[in-house]
């Protein structure tokens, strides 16, 4: 995409500076960029502010927010629904941007970005978002990438388990909870119980929903 052509305004839900509850970095600070708008309706959603909530920034004032943060994660809602070109371009001071996606967007536009990885869920069924999924992002997940899967039963579980196996996934793969819907101990017994013995999978919590209240913003 031609620099002319990049958009410099996003419209933004809200900034700031946590630690990473989740995924590779997670327990690691970071600054945050949630930007506005959603175009799935997952069952579990715990952000459903950021459906509509927000203001314009300009992209150059968003990277003056988050100047000198090694890390930072764009979030959402869907954060791809904008063109975030044009704010990886001010943010080559981070080193590792972690872009949250719902795996209804095509990411490969972005691989460009040496700084970029991508956080891609699978919207397991009990999300009622399965359907919406585009198979190609999965295939084409790179090492550095991350692979999720929020699960809120067995059925779920079953479901990751024949997607990771279905295909050679080359990075990561997190298996979360739902908040409040299945014990963390449930999806370890399943792991166990169907001896999925592989380097890249493993469980995780939400970190930010155990030190904090689960529905607080901002954290």
């Amino acid at each position: 995409m031609s620099q002319s052509m990049r958009s410099e305004t996003l419209k933004v839900n809200e900034i700031f500076f946590s630690i990473e509850g989740e995924g590779r970095r997670a327990g690691e600070l970071a600054a945050f960029i949630r930007l506005t708008g959603c175009n799935l309706r997952c069952s579990y959603c715990d952000t459903e502010y950021a459906f509509s909530e927000g203001k314009p920034w300009k992209v150059r004032d968003i990277a003056s927010e988050v100047q000198g943060w090694r890390n930072i994660t764009l979030t959402g809602g869907e954060p791809l629904l904008q063109d975030v070109h044009g704010l990886l371009d001010y943010l080559p001071f981070a080193s590792d941007i972690n872009i949250e996606t719902n795996g209804s967007i095509d990411i490969t536009p972005y691989f460009g970005y040496p700084n970029v990885f991508f956080t891609v869920d699978y919207k397991c069924p009990s999300s009622d978002m399965e359907d919406r999924m585009i198979s190609n992002n999965f295939c084409r997940l790179r090492p550095q990438d991350c692979l999720k899967f929020v699960v809120g039963d067995i059925e779920d579980l079953k479901v990751a388990r024949a997607v990771c196996f279905g295909q050679n996934i080359p990075c990561p793969v997190y298996i979360s909870p739902v908040f409040g819907k299945i014990e963390p101990s449930v999806i370890v017994d399943f792991i166990k119980d169907n001896r999925i013995i592989c380097e890249n999978w493993r469980v995780q919590l939400q970190l930010h929903k155990y030190i904090w209240d689960p529905m607080k913003r901002g954290v």
